[in-house]
């Protein structure tokens, strides 16, 4: 079975039809051709960077005279883009707004929208909270968090 990411989009409740679902496992036409799956993904900075590191792994292998170097580069943009390239576009939609409301583990994507859809229903009988959560201080690098239960380094962890 494989984990699909439902993403809701920007200002919707409720699921519908422009909700995204995206699984959660290797992307392999990301890893036959980065530069145009990324690409096709709208994930324009993260093809950009391919299409250098592209560049800059041809020419190692090419004229530079280090064909084993180039080909190992090439090589690990094509993994590193196969394994994240789905977790990239997820973050990618996140920033642009979207939210994770849920993460459904079946075999396939309709049946995955299927699920999280009656999911939604079953928990939309619950009354709307009327105050929203306290906003939280920003973290400041030197300055410990007060009522932290604790943390891995710089990052609080917190357990709900």
């Amino acid at each position: 079975m494989t984990s699909y990411l439902v993403l809701a989009s920007p200002g919707v409740r409720e699921p519908d039809e422009r909700s995204v679902v995206i699984a959660d496992r290797f992307a392999f036409l990301g890893f036959i051709a980065p530069v145009i799956w990324l690409l096709f993904n709208r994930l324009w900075l993260e093809a950009f960077a391919a299409a250098l590191v592209t560049v800059a792994a041809s020419m190692l292998a090419g004229s530079a005279g280090q064909p084993a170097l180039g080909l190992a580069i090439g090589l690990a943009l094509q993994v590193i883009t196969g394994l994240e390239g789905r977790n990239w576009r997820a973050a990618s939609l996140q920033r642009r707004g979207w939210r994770l409301v849920d993460v459904v583990e079946t075999d396939d994507s309709d049946t995955a929208f299927e699920i999280h859809a009656a999911r939604a229903v079953r928990h939309d009988t619950s009354p709307v909270p009327a105050s929203p959560r306290p906003s939280r201080p920003p973290l400041m690098p030197g300055r410990p968090r007060t009522g932290v239960a604790g943390s891995i380094g710089m990052v609080p962890v917190e357990r709900k």
